[in-house]
């Protein structure tokens, strides 16, 4: 994902301010409420794929192994499987987007591939629809209230 920040000029006119896209802001926010509300045996990570780069850091980052379409949030956890009476680990993958955007095709495959691996892959537009799906796969806390319900 690209995201090309708008520039707007300080009131003075001597530098541009770089406003960050509303994705971003999305991104932030929900990470912010996260780190409060997230099960601590959960193992969370930004994936930092997006951004505009210059050609050498771009260059950099390939040869080091990023990958292209990777879904903006990991989300890594265990469950009790009762019938094999073990751990089983879980994956899921979050891409957030804003308004009507849609999944590059990259994203598409990637999304596609990890859900033939049976990882978990959701897209999500709002807070409220990311904790919804969060909480669904029960990684919210129990003891906390988060947009305007009790998980667990």
């Amino acid at each position: 994902m690209t995201v090309i920040p708008f520039k707007q000029r300080d009131l003075f006119g001597r530098r541009a301010i770089v406003q960050p896209s509303k994705e971003v802001v999305l991104h932030i926010q929900l990470v912010a409420m996260l780190r409060w509300c997230i099960r601590p045996d959960v193992i969370w990570r930004h994936v930092p794929n997006g951004e505009h780069r210059d050609p050498r850091t771009a260059a950099k980052l390939k040869a080091m192994g990023v990958l292209a379409g990777s879904a903006d949030l990991e989300f890594h956890w265990c469950d009790w499987d009762v019938e094999r009476r073990c751990k089983c680990r879980r994956v899921l993958h979050l891409e957030l987007k804003v308004g009507n955007r849609q999944l590059s095709a990259v994203q598409a495959g990637f999304a596609l591939a990890m859900e033939l691996m049976g990882d978990q892959y959701y897209v999500a537009r709002s807070i409220d629809e990311a904790i919804g799906i969060l909480g669904g796969h029960g990684l919210i806390r129990p003891d906390v209230t988060v947009c305007g319900k009790r998980w667990g």
